[in-house]
C-alpha cells in the first residue's frame, strides 16, 4: 500500500485533463472529493509538469477545484543554452456558468528557424502524453476477438484487433513481436492474427499446430500484450506506463523485456513490487514510491539514498550485495 498506483492514476489524469477536459478527468478519477487528499482540508487541485528533450522544455500546469478549472502550458526552445518561450496557451472553464475562455500566442518565431517552428507545431498536434497499461489476461483471453478500437485499451481487451491493425499496417512490426514470443515462451513457434466473421483471432503456432488464446498460459498473454503495446507505430505518446508487466513471467521473460523497454524509443515506466525486476535493474532507473508518516505518497530516487552503494558493497561477503538482497534484508526500505 505504497500509492504507486497513484502515479497511475495522476498520469491519466494529467493527459485527460491535458487532451480532452479537465472536468472530464475530475469525473472519470471518481469525483472531486475522490482526488482530494483526505489527510489535509483541500479545495483545489494543484499538478505541475515538465516534458523535456533536447529541443524543447515544456511546463504544464493544472488547476481544478469543483468551480473553476485554469490549465497553462508553456513551450520553450533550448536556444544556444538559454530557454526561449516560443509557445503559451491558457484555458480557463467557469463550470458553473459553463463558460470556457482559451488564450494561445507564439513568441520569438522570428528567432527560430524553419525546421523548429515545424517542430513546435508538430508538438501542439500530439494527441497523448502518456498511456498507460494494467493487462488482464482474462478479460483478454474473454474480449480479445471482439471488433473494437485500433489503439491497445489499458487492460488489453482489443488485443485481437490492435495486432491484426499492426500486421496489416506494419508487417515488420508484427514480426518482430512473434519473434518476441520465440525462445521467451517455451514451445512458442510465432503468433498469428485474422479476421473471421468479424472477430479477430489470435493464434499460437507450437510443433506446428496452432492453438488458442484460450489455452496458453497467463505469461504468455501478457508478454504478447506488452510486446504489442511496444510496437504500435500509430502511438504518438511520449511515455508509456506499465503496472506490474512481470506478472506471471518467469526471469528471462522479465529480463528480456527490460531490454525492450531500453531500447524502446519513449519513456518507460514500471510501477512493481516484484524483486526479481530489481535484479535487472540499474541504480539509476529505480524509484522507491512510500507513504511518509502522515500517508503521503512520496519518491525517492535509489541513488539519492544516502551511502547506498557504500552499504552494498560493504555487506555482501564476496560480492557486493544486490539491492532486492537489501531489502529483504530489512537494510533498505523503511523511508519514512
Amino acid at each position: 500500500n505504497s500509492g504507486k498506483s497513484n502515479v497511475i492514476d495522476v498520469l491519466e489524469f494529467i493527459d485527460i485533463a491535458i487532451y480532452k477536459d479537465l472536468f472530464q478527468a475530475v469525473l472519470e478519477k471518481g469525483g472531486f472529493e475522490k482526488l482530494l487528499n483526505y489527510n489535509y482540508n483541500e479545495d483545489t487541485i494543484l499538478i505541475e509538469l515538465e516534458q523535456e528533450n533536447s529541443d524543447f522544455l515544456v511546463k504544464y500546469r493544472i488547476r481544478v477545484n469543483q468551480k473553476i478549472s485554469i490549465f497553462s502550458i508553456i513551450r520553450y526552445w533550448k536556444s544556444d543554452f538559454n530557454l526561449l518561450p516560443v509557445h503559451i496557451q491558457t484555458s480557463r472553464m467557469n463550470k458553473i456558468s459553463n463558460k470556457s475562455k482559451t488564450k494561445s500566442c507564439h513568441q520569438n518565431m522570428n528567432k527560430v528557424d524553419l525546421s523548429t517552428k515545424l517542430k513546435i507545431i508538430l508538438t501542439n498536434t500530439i494527441s497523448s502524453l502518456s498511456k498507460t497499461y494494467a493487462f488482464n489476461t482474462q478479460i483478454i483471453r474473454n474480449q480479445s476477438h471482439k471488433k473494437s478500437t485500433d489503439e491497445l485499451q489499458k487492460d488489453g481487451a482489443n488485443l485481437g484487433k490492435t495486432l491484426f491493425e499492426i500486421k496489416k499496417n506494419n508487417p515488420n512490426d508484427f514480426e518482430a513481436i512473434s519473434n518476441s514470443m520465440i525462445g521467451i515462451v517455451s514451445a512458442i513457434d510465432g503468433v498469428d492474427v485474422r479476421e473471421t466473421f468479424g472477430n479477430y483471432l489470435i493464434g499460437f503456432y507450437e510443433k506446428n499446430q496452432e492453438i488458442g488464446i484460450d489455452v496458453v498460459s497467463d505469461g504468455t498473454i501478457n508478454l504478447l500484450a506488452t510486446m504489442t503495446a511496444l510496437n504500435q507505430k500509430e502511438d504518438e505518446s511520449i511515455l508509456l506506463a506499465f503496472d506490474e508487466p512481470e506478472r506471471y513471467l518467469h526471469l528471462k521473460a522479465i529480463n528480456y523485456l527490460l531490454d525492450n523497454f531500453r531500447a524502446n524509443k519513449k519513456q518507460i515506466l514500471i510501477t512493481t513490487h516484484s524483486t526479481e525486476i530489481l535484479k535487472g535493474a540499474n541504480l539509476d532507473e529505480v524509484i522507491f514510491i512510500y507513504r511518509d508518516s502522515d500517508g503521503d505518497t512520496q519518491a525517492i530516487k535509489a541513488t539519492n539514498i544516502p551511502d547506498l552503494e557504500g552499504k552494498m558493497k560493504r555487506l555482501g561477503y564476496d560480492r557486493p550485495l544486490s539491492l532486492d538482497e537489501l531489502i529483504a534484508d530489512g537494510i533498505i526500505g523503511d523511508f519514512r
